[in-house]
């Protein structure tokens, strides 16, 4: 059988016997069905209940509200857009099609998160080929932590799969031989528009994809009308949302209203790069209505961040080590909001923490591998592993600009894994010569 590999954008025929179309075809359907068995076992096992007062019950009270006709509203039953609309959006069409059970939420992060896994195998076979794809599929499907959060109602699965169908898409309009595809151009920027009311930093996700499409030998001028299309397709998504923001706030808000909050939280005397309280800015105006205050802490959290940036350069510099620490020295959230960080215990100490550990210890293996692999990745003899890496450094970066959290690592993770891959995909070709060497 003939297909088609491809280097950037130039098309090389080559034979692939049936044999091995078959092995991988079976291959791909272990590792779904591993990713799919692990998330449904978890689910069963977790005993994850939304938490008053934590980012999972808000997102849990949005999506009921939205399902019961009542709009998107904060706790207090006021037009809001603190929290980003994309996943209550999608919650809430699952909790109306099935019902309202916990069991929904945790069904609809379970296909999300086995897709998730599939997507990462497309991806890694466009940008590094066949086995460094199932064997990065094959770390994602059994990521702890990627498995953990598929039983609590926040938006990191929901995100991360379609962040990675918009890179998927954008790969395959790249990979086109005929030249530009529209309205394959315009479909990515409706899924990464999608992906960005999840969560606010895609937005700028497709930027990531220029020096892959530099290297691919995409000149400047068609690079910009690329830019366009996608442009227009996630305005096409996120531009009726900051229409409703504008009529129910008063206020001309993108998508939400948390970004002031979580910038002032980057960057304020005393800050240390990682989540914190913001009382003082979230109740410095009580004379205000739940919504006036609601915007004006947005805007004087940039205001007020920003200001503070300026005037202590020497301490920004500082804080950007100490948010590349928080975004990436452990890998526990995934766990620990299962049980509320403690407050709602279902699993005994001795279990709590092996699986700490082991969230803990299949991480670093993993990075270790990732750095194991530099001398393969960072050869740029082909655009697939430049993609790669930019799309890894876009995340970090984005992030070292607010606030950071190892949770807010786990979207980027599938990508790591890729790379990950290389060395074992690199032992798995050496074996196969061996073998081929002995007969």
């Amino acid at each position: 059988m003939i297909q088609t590999s491809r280097v950037g954008r130039l098309a090389v025929p080559r034979t692939v016997p049936i044999g091995a179309i078959r092995a991988e075809s079976l291959a791909l359907a272990g590792v779904l069905t591993l990713a799919f068995v692990l998330r449904v076992a978890w689910a069963a096992y977790s005993d994850w209940q939304p938490a008053l007062n934590d980012d999972t019950y808000r997102y849990d009270f949005a999506a009921r509200a939205l399902a019961e006709g009542r709009g998107y509203i904060g706790l207090t039953g006021s037009p809001s857009a603190f929290w980003p609309p994309g996943y209550p959006l999608l919650l809430a069409a699952a909790y109306l099609l099935l019902g309202d059970s916990i069991w929904v939420a945790q069904a609809l992060n379970i296909a999300l998160g086995a897709a998730t896994v599939w997507l990462i195998y497309l991806i890694g076979r466009r940008t590094l080929g066949v086995r460094p794809a199932l064997v990065g599929a094959s770390i994602v499907a059994a990521f702890p932590s990627l498995i953990f959060f598929t039983a609590v109602t926040l938006s990191e699965t929901a995100f991360t799969f379609f962040a990675l169908l918009g890179v998927y898409l954008l790969l395959r309009e790249s990979q086109r031989e005929e030249g530009r595809d529209r309205p394959l151009l315009l479909a990515a920027g409706l899924v990464i528009g999608f992906a960005a009311l999840i969560r606010g930093p895609a937005l700028l996700l497709p930027l990531a994809f220029v020096p892959f499409w530099l290297r691919s030998g995409v000149s400047w001028r068609p690079i910009a009308g690329r830019v366009a299309v996608i442009a227009a397709g996630i305005a096409l998504i996120v531009g009726p949302w900051a229409v409703r923001n504008a009529i129910q706030l008063d206020a001309p808000v993108l998508i939400s209203t948390n970004g002031g909050v979580d910038f002032w939280i980057g960057h304020h005397e005393g800050a240390v790069g990682h989540g914190e309280k913001a009382d003082e800015l979230v109740f410095s105006h009580p004379e205000l209505s739940t919504v006036e205050r609601e915007v004006r802490t947005d805007a004087d959290g940039f205001r007020k961040g920003l200001r503070w940036a300026v005037t202590h350069p020497a301490q920004e510099v500082a804080l950007l080590g100490q948010k590349l620490f928080w975004l990436y020295h452990n890998d526990e959230q995934g766990l620990r909001w299962n049980d509320a960080h403690g407050g709602q215990p279902f699993l005994g100490d001795y279990v709590r923490q092996g699986l700490l550990n082991l969230s803990n210890g299949y991480y670093f293996a993993v990075l270790a591998f990732l750095v194991l692999g530099a001398p393969l990745w960072l050869s740029f003899r082909r655009p697939g592993p430049v993609l790669l890496i930019s799309l890894i450094v876009y995340w970090t970066v984005v992030h070292l600009a607010f606030f950071t959290d190892p949770r807010f690592h786990a979207p980027i993770m599938p990508v790591v894994a890729l790379l990950a891959a290389l060395p074992w995909a690199v032992l798995w070709s050496r074996g196969d010569r061996e073998r081929s060497g002995d007969q």
